[in-house]
Formats: structure tokens, C-alpha cells, sequence
């Protein structure tokens, strides 16, 4: 084989293996971004659920759609409260010598935004519960906990990201330190 034979081929074989990397790279970014995208609404899927488990007629169904977006708007204002609440609980870090009294009513405040989320779902699945006829309410108070376990977080996953890891926080116990965060042994 000539010089420029042999570079050919070696051209060839660093074009396509570059090409691979760039569609390899252009699918994990597309997959990302489907995964990463805008949310699939699982309340519609769960509205779907409930009207084909319970057997709801259009008018059920029409009237399921209204109470879930009054319940959506009213869950909206509450999770905004929450957040606003939980914001300036967690603000008071930044107070020193701060009453545990303060700390108390700004965990009360945030805490009660959670209470009232629960309030409202519950009036939100009673009010779903009135619109079935009385075989539908037995079909209802056995799927409900399914429904709940839909609309909440999934199971043994955190809901939101993990805190913020600052540059100053050492990763893992201090060096020479094999015991892994296990308490001291006793005296």
C-alpha cells in the first residue's frame, strides 16, 4: 500500500468514527430533552383512570373535568404560598441570634400550607366521590388509593433536588476518619 492509500483509509475510519460520536451524542441530548421537557400532566392521566375505573357517562366525566380545574387552580395558589413560606422560613438562616419563638412560627406558617394541601385534596376526592352513583362509590373507595399514590411523589424518591453542596462542605468524614458517621464508641 502507498502513503496516501493508507492515510485515505485512516481518513475514512476518523470521519466515520467522529460521525458516530456526533450521532451518539445528538440521541442522548434527545433523549434528554423528552425526558427533561414539559412534564406530562399526570392529572389528566388520572382523570382518564378515574373515568374509565368508574365507569363515568359524559356528564360524569364533564363535571370530573371542572372539579379537577378548580381543584388545579386552588392547588396552584397554595403551592405558591408554600414555596413563598418556606422561602422565608429558611431565610432566617441568615439571622444570627435568632428566638427559637421566631424559628417556631415560621415553620408553623410553612407547615400549614402543607395541611391545607391535604384539606383540599381531601375536599377535592369527596366532591369526586358525590358524583358517582352508589356501585360507582364501591369501585371508587377501592381504587382511591391507587389515585393518591398517582398524583404523590414516587415511592422512596425525594420530591425536589438534593440541597446544594457548597465548595467549603468536605466530601465524606474528616481524613483518618474510617468510622463513616458512626458514633463515637462508648468510654
Amino acid at each position: 500500500m502507498s502513503y496516501f492509500t493508507r492515510n485515505k483509509t485512516w481518513a475514512i475510519v476518523f470521519l466515520l468514527l467522529i460521525t458516530l460520536n456526533v450521532a451518539t451524542l445528538a440521541t442522548f441530548w434527545l433523549v434528554k430533552e423528552r425526558r427533561s421537557g414539559p412534564p406530562a400532566v399526570p392529572q389528566s392521566g388520572v382523570v382518564d383512570f378515574l373515568t374509565k375505573e368508574l365507569g363515568f357517562d359524559s356528564v360524569q366525566k364533564i363535571e370530573l373535568i371542572k372539579l379537577h380545574q378548580s381543584h388545579q387552580e386552588k392547588m396552584r395558589e397554595v403551592r405558591k404560598n408554600n414555596r413563598d413560606a418556606k422561602d422565608a422560613f429558611f431565610a432566617l438562616l441568615q439571622q444570627h441570634d435568632i428566638a427559637d419563638s421566631v424559628i417556631e412560627k415560621a415553620a408553623k406558617e410553612s407547615a400549614k400550607y402543607d395541611s391545607e394541601t391535604d384539606v383540599l385534596t381531601f375536599h377535592h376526592f369527596q366532591q369526586v366521590r358525590n358524583l358517582c352513583n352508589e356501585t360507582q362509590k364501591k369501585k371508587f373507595d377501592s381504587v382511591i388509593q391507587q389515585v393518591l399514590r398517582m398524583i404523590g411523589p414516587p415511592q422512596g424518591k425525594p420530591q425536589g433536588p438534593p440541597p446544594h453542596r457548597g465548595d467549603d462542605m468536605p466530601d465524606g468524614p474528616p481524613p483518618g476518619d474510617d468510622r463513616r458517621g458512626l458514633p463515637p464508641p462508648p468510654q
